[in-house]
């Protein structure tokens, strides 16, 4: 009698996932949990910043530097979310750990002195890596990472020891010049002047010097923002969720370009064309491009532009971006080129419902499962307790077989059947 696993995919916020095995038998069921290995936390915490900012480095922008009440407000959250197994920017107040409903709320009381400031998550997340990669997949997250006016990150880490699938990690980035405006002496001079930006909404900030912080991190930022960056290697082929979701009408799509303009160099400057081609020099012409007017959320400033592919991006792929534009009534071209995931091994493209694969005994194996149309996802997996099975995407996985002895198997997900022969 041969006993299969069946594990389901759940999405929670950004790109997240999680997954569980189902055993099931003849006679009876019994649930049979894939756990997820315990996280370092603190170890996590200071690789995602590094991460973050070798990103941030490879793209001219400036580091983030660590602030301690920045660190106390995002560590915070990540226990309140993994606390009451949420995924928000927002707490909801008699809920455990509360300690704000709004993000500046819980800068604020953590005694971070300026109002401005920002905040990314994810949750169902198992290393820092993972969750900063994810989170640069979604496009509204992206742009928050790559912010030219922030120059400082408080980040925090949670995993529950006993359920290791729920876990956070929050990210609450700052100004620190804004900050130290705040505690500073209170303008009371001629002029104008802005007030309840500071956690002493009477605190006083003269215009002039308000500006000033603003801008004083752009300044020394590029002037034009790419992502992903020229040259960049090992870029995920898909996107698949964000929330708010940029893309409401897809479940899989391609995984979006952006470049933003500096605005402290940029003040009018006119997008003329975005497009994408592939390593033949081929167009890729199946693309939304979202801007200020069309963004469903209202999020973009008039200086930023996403390309979406509508279809996934190819594996192991060199693609060229080219982007035209206007400025002061002069129109100049920016190129550059990035390269898609390699798999680590031997991919399988499998493109009909119905498939037979071979494979090679002893050694392990990427199937990729191509999506038939925006919403084909692989869900509920069935497939034998001695093949071992890990996602590396929702259409894509890594399997290695245990049993030396076993020679033929099926792998079925809701109307799709994979036939695999060990040859």
């Amino acid at each position: 009698m041969r006993i299969f696993l069946i594990i389901f995919i759940l999405s929670a916020d950004i790109v997240a996932w999680s997954l569980f095995g189902l055993g099931t038998q003849t006679k009876e069921k019994e649930v049979e949990v894939r756990m997820v290995l315990p996280m370092d936390v603190e170890y996590e915490k200071v690789a995602a910043r590094s991460h973050l900012n070798r990103i941030r480095e490879a793209m001219g922008l400036n580091t983030l530097l660590q602030n301690d009440l920045l660190n106390v407000a995002a560590q915070a959250h990540a226990d309140y979310l993994v606390a009451n197994e949420e995924s928000s920017h927002y707490e909801i107040e008699g809920h455990q750990k509360f300690v704000g409903v709004q993000p500046v709320d819980r800068t604020l009381f953590a005694n971070y002195a300026s109002t401005y400031v920002s905040e990314n998550l994810s949750t169902h997340t198992y290393s820092a890596q993972s969750s900063i990669d994810g989170l640069f997949s979604a496009i509204y997250h992206r742009f928050g990472f790559l912010s030219q006016s922030i120059d400082e990150i408080g980040v925090g880490t949670a995993q529950d020891k006993s359920k290791t699938s729920n876990s956070a990690f929050v990210y609450v980035m700052g100004n620190s010049h804004l900050e130290r405006l705040c505690h500073d002496k209170s303008f009371s001079g001629t002029g104008k002047y802005y007030y309840k930006i500071c956690k002493n909404e009477t605190h006083r900030i003269g215009e002039k010097v308000f500006q000033q912080a603003q801008v004083s991190n752009k300044r020394y930022n590029p002037e034009i923002i790419v992502y992903p960056y020229d040259g960049q290697i090992e870029v995920p082929p898909a996107f698949y969720d964000e929330s708010p979701d940029p893309l409401p009408s897809y479940d899989v799509s391609g995984f979006p370009v952006s470049i933003e303009f500096n605005d402290y160099y940029f003040k009018n400057v006119e997008l003329l064309s975005f497009k994408l081609f592939d390593s033949l020099n081929n167009e890729v012409i199946d693309m939304l491009l979202i801007n200020k007017e069309n963004d469903p959320h209202s999020r973009f400033s008039k200086n930023q532009f996403a390309l979406f592919p509508l279809k996934r991006l190819a594996y192991n792929t060199q693609y060229r971006a080219e982007v035209s534009y206007s400025i002061n009534h002069k129109t100049e071209i920016l190129s550059w080129v990035f390269t898609t995931q390699k798999p680590t091994e031997e991919l399988h493209t499998i493109e009909a419902k119905d498939a037979t694969v071979h494979l090679s005994k002893g050694k392990s194996h990427i199937l990729y499962v191509v999506p038939q149309n925006e919403h084909d996802m692989l869900k509920n997996i069935q497939f034998p307790t001695d093949v071992d099975i890990v996602f590396i995407d929702h259409n894509t996985l890594k399997l290695t077989v245990m049993d030396e002895d076993l020679d033929d198997f099926e792998i079925k997900s809701k109307d799709r059947v994979i036939h695999v022969i060990m040859d």
